[in-house]
């Protein structure tokens, strides 16, 4: 198949591009594939394997197999068919490079049985005269990585006695390498492992293996093959013979990290007996350091829900030490059920956890979120969203969760932040309450990993609003810009920011309006009236542009360079400057002021179209849309114009000779006419440029046909008649239409485009006021007059979780108060248990509304704009419509089954406290 079919069919069916690719053995096309969204682990119809396990069975695919591994293969995963795991069809490949990638993740145990067999035990039953060499190489490996060569099947045969079962050279080899360098019981069965070897290989040594006295490995072997009892049985028996403090940290850590894989409780709950302290660990945190991972890759939800437990309130950092949300969104299969579904449940015991980080990421900078939208897997997503997972988070790539979610889905979950407080609608002090949480950016949540990296002067406006203005640049689901929720946002941003763009407005206006008047009426006028007056505030307002320019530079650099607006303002500068600054001469002067009038009406005219108002704003997008497209069309059409022109140049023009003759035979008004140079080269094409610039003036219509003289050739006709139909008729009117149907595409829209200009000038002039370092030192000595946090709704402190609309008392903004310093400094030490805190102590008083606090203009208040308000009502009266559904009975039992799973947690952690306090008593 050929590149261009492959990316074809990579674009049409992934899921075929992803098959025919690993048939072909097309890497490069693989990974396309898994890139537009093809599954590795979808097993076609009346199909055994998967795309990931006939790589893993197939020699050779070690790189297929971690492109897998990257797109979220199940390496735990059972196949339903076969009921082999990952690492048994691995295995049977007899490809030591394919068992190794699979073993590098780090989530694998490594002795899964399938059918009483491990992965080690199938090699040893399999190896033959014909592949010994290669099952030897993956005997290695898997024993390198810790495989249990005990590990027997259901008639207790052991891997040692299949290998030792004939009298083959290799055999003896493969037989010395395993007792030399492990510790192998070859007594199982009485004794038929030794006696195989001593039958078949008389000379080689078998190392005594101890079975009264309990060895660590004894341990490991016990704990690998054996149940718990036979561990505990033999963890005492070790106990006694050595004393527990003999046992290492890192052999505990070892067989801790073994019991919490294979999910034995009560083994891991031995291992910690002696460090534990009033139902709290108290050892190394050292010793539980990636348990929770491993709990997580595997599902092991009683052994997760343990170690939660006991693990101390104040280790935030052992809890967050891995993206344990991450880990489990990538092993949640989409089309299971989600009640069943073990990783499922262990994603709502975490988020049930207050110290979990919802938005930690991985090495790939991708937070749960970010895997459950990849994977479409919308049962996460919908439990992420509600428990306020961030929606704005970059990736390594700079996606963003928001820009690939189901645009209905964030709908449904936006509905669902809008609340009230349970009042009547007609009520004085019925209240909407509208949550920001999922646009609170992750560092400056209570159990951010970062808080340390917290200042007073990180302005983070590029988190605030980078994730509406991907919901702006996104065709699903920038309709959702017109949400409360998001309207919300917007409305208290420009509360905050419309100081500094009127302001800018003013300024701009003075120096544009005295400027335009100085070059027209006063520029090189030594008796022009109030020329100084217009010179003076030119050049103050040239200041404040040069001014605005440095400043904008220092701040963003990287933005700045980027702006083709910037170098227009640039050019606008040095264009005024040389104006208010040097007279020239007459017909320099002319150029240069025409220059500077067009410059500074279109920087002026671009300025105002900026304004948020509806009718402005839609208006310049319609300007912007239209040039846009007509310059499309003239460089498509342009070859067309650039013939014509050359074809009327040609046929038209009149040589000098031709006019000499003309002179000399006609009367003297007609040569005095000649002479005078007064012919119409316009109408006759003279050169080059003239015909250029006619033609295009014909396209518009005006032809001026009387003055161009068709006797010249025949050819003209048919030439002028072709330009008339496909110029004039075609070409002027389909550019007419696309202009028609754009505008009306527009006009249609316009309430929604006035929204998104809104979030592009909000998204600039915050850029533009971002803090960087070069100027850092300046804003924190202006901070009496610009605040480091005044253009913020969520501060580095304190960030705006939600606020409070009162529809009876003019649509009035409440916003939630500061909480106490030193309950913030609590929560930053690992108490989140804040204070609970009554409705009244939360919210300002009434006469306190939201307004902005920079000095500039201090306490102007404000209220919410009627539409959303009505939005917002909407919304909340549809779901009391919908009280008496299907679908709102079940979500309600849904959310009734997490309240008392939230409880019973809560009660256990209740009787767990009371516990230790008896204790405390007791001692």
């Amino acid at each position: 198949m050929s590149l261009n079919k492959f990316q074809h069919l990579s674009l049409i069916s992934p899921q075929l591009a992803l098959r025919a690719s690993f048939e072909a053995g097309d890497l490069t096309e693989f990974r396309r594939a898994l890139r537009n969204g093809a599954g590795v682990n979808v097993r076609d119809q009346d199909a055994t394997y998967s795309i990931f396990e006939h790589a893993c069975r197939t020699p050779g695919k070690k790189d297929f197999i971690k492109a897998c591994i990257q797109h979220g293969a199940l390496v735990s995963e059972k196949n339903p068919v076969s009921e082999e795991y990952p690492i048994h069809i691995a295995a049977l490949s007899f490809d030591s490079e394919n068992i190794s990638a699979l073993l590098e993740t780090h989530w694998l145990n490594i002795d899964e049985k399938c059918e009483s067999q491990t992965a080690l035990f199938l090699l040893c039953e399999q190896i033959s005269n014909d592949n010994w060499q290669p099952a030897f190489e993956c005997i290695k490996l898997l024993l390198k990585y810790q495989a249990n060569i005990n590990a027997t099947d259901a008639e207790n045969r052991s891997p040692i006695s299949l290998i030792a079962d004939g009298a083959d050279p290799w055999r003896k080899e493969v037989v010395q390498y395993c007792l030399s360098n492990y510790s192998v019981n070859v007594d199982f069965r009485r004794g038929q492992a030794r006696k195989l070897i001593v039958r078949n290989f008389p000379d080689v040594h078998i190392p005594a293996y101890d079975m009264e006295t309990v060895t660590v490995e004894v341990l490991r072997s016990k704990l690998s093959a054996g149940t718990e009892e036979g561990f505990l049985e033999a963890y005492n028996k070790y106990c006694s013979q050595h004393g527990e403090q003999e046992l290492g940290e890192q052999d505990r850590k070892d067989l801790l990290a073994m019991a919490v894989n294979r999910a034995k409780l009560q083994v891991a709950q031995k291992l910690v007996e002696a460090q534990m302290e009033g139902g709290k660990f108290r050892g190394s945190p050292k010793l539980l350091s990636g348990l929770l991972a491993n709990c997580c890759v595997r599902g092991n939800v009683r052994v997760l829900e343990w170690l939660l437990e006991i693990i101390p309130t104040h280790e935030v950092a052992l809890v967050n030490e891995d993206p344990l949300l991450s880990l489990l969104v990538k092993e949640i299969d989409a089309y299971k059920d989600k009640n069943k579904c073990p990783f499922f449940r262990s994603m709502i015991i975490l988020l049930h956890d207050p110290r979990v980080e919802i938005d930690k990421t991985d090495v790939k900078q991708c937070t749960a979120l970010h895997y459950a939208v990849r994977f479409k897997i919308d049962h996460a997503q919908e439990l992420l969203l509600a428990k306020g997972a961030y929606v704005g988070g970059a990736d390594l790539y700079g996606e963003l969760p928001i820009s690939d979610i189901d645009s209905f889905m964030l709908e449904k979950h936006l509905d669902s932040c809008i609340t009230n407080n349970g009042r009547k609608p007609s009520e004085e002090d019925y209240e909407i309450k509208i949550n920001f949480t999922n646009f609170v950016p992750p560092k400056h949540k209570p159990n951010a990993s970062d808080q340390s990296e917290k200042s007073s002067f990180t302005l983070p406006y590029d988190d605030e609003m980078l994730p509406i203005v991907r919901m702006a640049q996104s065709a699903d689901t920038k309709r959702l810009l017109r949400h409360p929720v998001i309207s919300s946002i917007l409305l208290l941003k420009w509360y905050k920011l419309s100081i500094f763009f009127y302001l800018n407005l003013l300024l701009c206006t003075i120096f544009f309006v005295s400027f335009i008047f100085f070059v027209v009426f006063c520029y090189g006028r030594d008796d022009a009236p109030f020329k100084l007056l217009f010179h003076g505030m030119s050049l103050v307002g040239l200041g404040y542009l040069i001014l605005r320019e440095l400043i904008q530079f220092l701040l963003n650099m990287r933005v700045y360079v980027r702006s083709l607006e910037n170098y227009m303002e640039l050019l606008l500068i040095f264009a005024a400057s040389t104006v208010l600054l040097y007279e020239f001469g007459n017909e320099t002067r002319r150029v240069a002021s025409a220059c500077v009038i067009l410059l500074s009406a279109v920087e002026f005219t671009l300025l105002i179209g900026t304004l948020p108002l509806l009718s402005i704003s839609t208006h310049m997008v319609m300007l912007k849309t239209v040039s846009k497209n007509f310059l499309k069309c003239l460089v498509l059409y342009s070859i067309i114009l650039l013939a014509f022109a050359f074809s009327f140049y040609t046929l038209f023009r009149v040589n000098d000779s031709e006019k000499a003759e003309d002179a000399a035979g006609t009367d003297p008004a007609a040569q005095d006419k000649a002479d005078s140079g007064d012919d119409d080269q316009f109408n006759q094409f003279g050169d080059i440029p003239l015909a250029l610039m006619k033609t295009a003036v014909m396209l518009t219509g005006e032809f001026e046909a009387a003055n161009i003289k068709f006797q010249q050739s025949g050819l003209s006709y048919i030439i002028f008649a072709l330009f008339l139909f496909f110029v004039s008729i075609v070409l002027f009117n389909l550019m007419n239409g696309l202009a028609v149907s754009d505008t009306t595409i527009i006009k249609a829209e316009s309430e929604l485009i006035g929204i998104i200009q809104k979030v592009f000038v909000i998204n600039k002039y915050e850029n533009a006021l971002k803090t960087s370092k070069p100027i850092r030192c300046i804003t924190g000595r202006l901070s009496w007059l610009f605040p480091s946090n005044s253009l913020q709704l969520f501060p580095n402190l304190v960030p705006l979780q939600y606020i409070a609309i009162k529809p009876n008392q003019s649509n009035a903004i409440l916003i939630p108060s500061m909480v106490e310093r030193q309950t913030i400094k609590d929560a930053e030490k690992g108490d989140m248990e804040l204070g609970k805190k009554s409705e009244a102590q939360i919210l300002l008083p009434q006469n306190e509304k939201f307004g902005n606090e920079c000095c500039i203009m201090p306490c102007f208040r404000y209220n919410m704009d009627g539409k959303f308000v009505k939005y917002a009502l909407e919304i909340l009266h549809s779901r009391q419509e919908n009280v008496g559904s299907i679908e709102y009975r079940i979500s309600r039992i849904e959310h009734n089954i997490d309240r008392m799973l939230q409880e019973q947690i809560e009660l256990r952690k209740l009787m767990q406290s009371v516990n230790d306090a008896l204790q405390k008593v007791k001692t």
